[in-house]
């Protein structure tokens, strides 16, 4: 008689603790952005801030369908936050349709659009890992750009557009073009396109937003159009100190408001420059970095949404996650707005500079290692 031996039982299978870390980190960013999302909207419901930047929009739309001007009689002074409307017509005209919603259901319809266009920005601009769609969403500068409303993340988009599609004419010009009508801020991407040999998408461009401009502002039979310069004087005399630029550092440093503008539009015409250099070498990847540069520092008015244009630099830069997608987070001590303290202000700038400073080595590196490799692509073709 055999007598069967009975074979070992299997040991248990214990989690090691790489794995369970592991398993954690996927856990905890795939709740982090949901949980992000879920208390900037309460927290905007909360406080009755919902999209508080989209509300000129609505109520300039409101005025316009009534049949009156969105803009303040000449000589009559801003208000506090620069209101009640300092923008071209055309964000009030696209900002009709809304007016069918209350304020607030609107707003919240407005945050919800933002939040999928801040992850168009990165897989327009070929991101594939799933973690840098997280970490974006965590970035003050992009929580700022929603909870706010306003057109930032809009324009990142089409900065995105613009690089994918740079060698299609229309994309390009429709999508850049818009926002010159919209608000001259991205024009620094007209120069970027000149001087690397698209003169023709140049000049598109800019007859798009003229035309656009001119025919936003028939619509409301060109009320505003003339005084319109006067408006913007008048909203930096009245907003621009709560702002983040080199301008404001200069008179924190104690400079007089002439030295002080002198060395903020020496800056922005140096980096605008710089990417006039980049452009005729062919390195138009970091030259694109740079051109977005120039449109931040050669801007008046600078607030923390207006960063989240970061998102399309460190996507060119590293479509992969890495300390890059990290040094935005340094932004957790700017306020949104509220006239920041000296520290503040300079604290946000060098987190600004560190992004770019490592967004540009990695894009020159990459445009070095393709010269001395022809074979190896720059950038993934357009599609």
């Amino acid at each position: 008689m055999t007598v069967g031996v009975d074979a070992p039982s299997p040991k248990p299978q214990h989690m090691t603790l790489p794995r369970a870390a592991r398993l954690a980190s996927v856990i905890f960013l795939a709740v982090l952005p949901v949980l992000t999302i879920f208390v900037l909207f309460a927290s905007a419901l909360d406080s009755d801030s919902v999209a508080i930047d989209f509300w000129q929009f609505y109520r300039a739309a409101e005025t316009i369908l009534h049949g009156d001007t969105p803009y303040l009689p000449a000589g009559e002074p801003l208000t506090a936050w620069g209101g009640p409307y300092p923008y071209p017509p055309l964000p009030a005209l696209l900002a009709i349709p809304f007016t069918a919603l209350s304020l607030q259901t609107a707003g919240l319809v407005v945050m919800a659009m933002l939040v999928v266009v801040a992850l168009a920005i990165p897989f327009v601009l070929d991101v594939r890992d799933w973690r840098c769609y997280v970490i974006l969403l965590v970035w003050p500068p992009v929580v700022s750009a929603i909870q706010t409303g306003n057109v930032t993340l809009w324009f990142g988009l089409a900065a995105a557009l613009a690089w994918r599609y740079r060698d299609r004419l229309v994309p390009v010009a429709a999508s850049i073009g818009i926002t010159l009508a919209a608000k001259f801020f991205l024009w620094p991407l007209v120069v970027w396109l000149a001087f690397t040999r698209r003169i023709w998408t140049a000049v598109a461009t800019c007859l798009v937003g003229a035309a656009v401009l001119l025919l936003s502002w028939a619509v409301i039979g060109f009320a505003g159009f003339v005084d319109y310069p006067e408006l913007l004087r008048k909203l930096e005399h009245t907003v621009g100190g709560d702002s983040y630029t080199a301008y404001i550092v200069g008179l924190d440093l104690g400079l007089p408001s002439t030295a002080a503008r002198a060395l903020w539009v020496s800056i922005g015409l140096a980096i605008l420059a710089a990417t006039v250099i980049l452009a005729r070498r062919g390195d138009e990847r970091t030259a694109f970095v740079v051109a977005i540069a120039a449109s931040l520092a050669l801007t008046p008015i600078v607030w923390l949404h207006y960063f989240a244009l970061m998102l399309v630099v460190v996507a060119l830069a590293q479509p992969r996650l890495g300390l890059l997608w990290f040094v935005p987070f340094g932004m957790f001590l700017t306020p949104g707005s509220g006239q920041p303290t000296p520290f503040q202000t300079s604290w946000t700038l060098f987190v600004a500079l560190l992004t770019f400073v490592l967004a540009i080595r990695a894009t020159r590196a990459a445009f070095s290692a393709a010269e001395r490799e022809p074979d190896i692509p720059l950038a993934p073709r357009p599609a």
